[in-house]
């Protein structure tokens, strides 16, 4: 009898102690401090299996698969809190900026910090939000002056259609349709004069069609009026190099920029390699290519072309084997054996 007692009360005591959620959640903190991520991971999901609601285990969860590279799911977990759970857990939007900022989408970064900063501008990452918008503004570069307003009301979601016309425009001049890309071009810059982007991409459809002089004005336009605007310096070092002018000046000055942002990266690194400037058009180039930021496939025709000029011909195989998967019209025809380059604007990266 008391046998049976005894094992009914330590049963009572086991089912009392069952780990809960909370349990779950402690550990996991305590192996993220220790840096010990998949354990975290782990414990976090576990957590969120027995109290799949809290936002709290939701958004930890998120924070670790952020630090463990995974910044996709991470986003879609905050989205999930932020749409499904609780709308005003408004830290998730300074988290989405972070996450995005490291994906090298710096539009939707600065839109989701500027969404924090205006729902808790006293907030608990308000000063680390305050920071990142700066280091975005300065990326995006010439969107800078447009954007420096938008923050809420009208202007927080102009800001959102504006990209979408730039958007379409620059599908236009992909596709090769000059003429209309044009049109919408001249149309963003009638409506929105200070966006710079839409300058840099009309200079390039003009030099597409013939019309030097135009595109040459509307670089120095920008460049008056936003200097150190980078696609604008890139595209008129290649304009210079296409017409056969000296372009050693505005090659050494892109040597001196540290772009922070892969599609800065790419612009710079592209344009360096046209220019003969292969160990730094290689350093940027590569360290995209690290990341597994996905850009045009001339991507790999150009690093191909750069590794190969310093001398790292088992890589340079390597990215133009990538490149003839891509372009199978290509196979045989390696730059630095026929001595044929394709036209300066083949893959040319146009301003998002």
């Amino acid at each position: 009898m008391n046998n049976s007692m005894d094992h009914e009360s330590q049963q009572k005591k086991l089912i009392s102690f069952l780990p809960s959620g909370k349990f779950y959640f402690s550990k996991a903190v305590k192996a993220f401090q220790q840096n010990k991520l998949p354990l975290a991971k782990k414990y976090l999901e576990r957590a969120n299996q027995l109290e799949p609601d809290d936002p709290t285990i939701i958004c930890q969860l998120a924070i670790v698969l952020a630090e463990m590279g995974d910044y996709e799911t991470a986003n879609d977990l905050l989205y999930y809190i932020l749409n499904r759970i609780d709308p005003d857990m408004t830290e998730c939007y300074y988290f989405l900026a972070n996450n995005y900022a490291y994906l090298g989408k710096y539009k939707e970064a600065l839109y989701h910090v500027r969404t924090y900063l205006y729902f808790d501008p006293e907030g608990e990452y308000a000063e680390e939000a305050q920071e990142l918008e700066e280091i975005l503004t300065m990326e995006i570069g010439g969107e800078e002056d447009f954007l420096a307003n938008a923050g809420s009301g009208e202007d927080f979601w102009e800001e959102f259609e504006l990209i979408e016309l730039q958007d379409e425009a620059n599908h236009l001049l992909k596709e090769g349709k000059i003429g209309e890309a044009i049109r919408l071009f001249r149309e963003i810059i009638e409506k929105y004069p200070r966006f710079w982007p839409a300058y840099n991409n009309l200079a390039l459809a003009y030099f597409y069609i013939g019309k030097t002089d135009e595109a040459e004005e509307l670089l120095e336009q920008v460049l008056q009026e936003n200097p150190g605007n980078l696609h604008a310096l890139c595209n008129a070092a290649i304009f210079s190099l296409h017409e056969g002018k000296p372009a050693d000046e505005l090659a050494s000055a892109l040597e001196k920029i540290y772009p922070i942002s892969d599609d800065h990266r790419f612009k710079l690194g592209t344009t360096l390699a046209m220019l003969g400037r292969h160990e730094p058009a290689y350093r940027w180039l590569k360290s995209i290519v690290k990341k597994g930021y996905e850009v045009d496939s001339y991507l790999y025709y150009w690093l191909a072309y750069a590794a190969h000029s310093i001398g790292f011909e088992e890589e340079a195989r390597h990215y133009w084997e990538t490149f003839v998967r891509l372009h199978p019209e290509k196979k045989g025809r390696e730059p630095w054996k026929t001595g044929n380059f394709p036209s300066p604007f083949s893959g040319f990266p146009r301003t998002d």
